[in-house]
């Protein structure tokens, strides 16, 4: 166990921050390593966190070349997700990230082809089902809270926001779903 005295991390700070002038108002911080080593986690969980995205958004970009959209998809690198579903416009599944198999059990082999409601059982809502339909239909935006359940029976809550993908031709040929486990309604 360290013995419990602080550390001068300076050093540490003054590269973890990327600062071209590091030196300039410089000052000396008596920090514990594990202060600074929780500094680093969430930095480093960050750059994990931007670079899943990044690597999502250029798979979703291969669609949107062969598909000729016109929605931007930027947007998704802001919003709060766990999993992205990309379905036709049918609702039939053509991609899903890992987050998806993370979340629900399934392969991604599995669910392509296969519309989401293959995640839903007996406690999902029918009357928050057909407002998901209404909106698909009225190619709407949506956000709804369902309950879905895993490959291995388990339910769980998911945040559903659902985006109409349109073409240059300003028709919806797709949607883009972005789901996260929730804890309550």
């Amino acid at each position: 166990m360290a013995p419990e005295k602080e550390y001068n991390l300076t050093s540490l700070d003054i590269y973890l921050s990327g600062n071209s002038k590091p030196l300039d108002n410089l000052r000396s911080l008596q920090l514990h390593p594990l202060c600074s080593m929780d500094i680093f986690a969430d930095y480093s969980d960050k750059l994990r966190e931007n670079a899943r995205r990044q690597t999502e958004l250029k798979s979703l970009t291969v669609f949107a070349k062969k598909y000729n959209w016109e929605t931007p998809l930027n947007f998704m690198l802001h919003q709060d997700y766990e999993a992205l579903i990309l379905t036709k416009r049918d609702q039939t599944i053509l991609w899903t990230n890992k987050g998806f198999s993370h979340m629900t059990g399934y392969p991604a082999n599995y669910a392509k082809g296969k519309k989401p409601k293959f995640l839903q059982g007996e406690n999902t809502s029918v009357v928050r089902k057909r407002k998901i339909k209404d909106q698909v239909i009225a190619e709407g935006n949506i956000s709804e809270i369902l309950a879905n359940y895993r490959k291995n029976g388990e339910e769980y809550l998911c945040k559903i926001d659902i985006y109409p993908i349109k073409n240059k031709a300003e028709q919806v040929t797709h949607f883009l779903a972005l789901e996260k486990e929730v804890y309550d309604y």
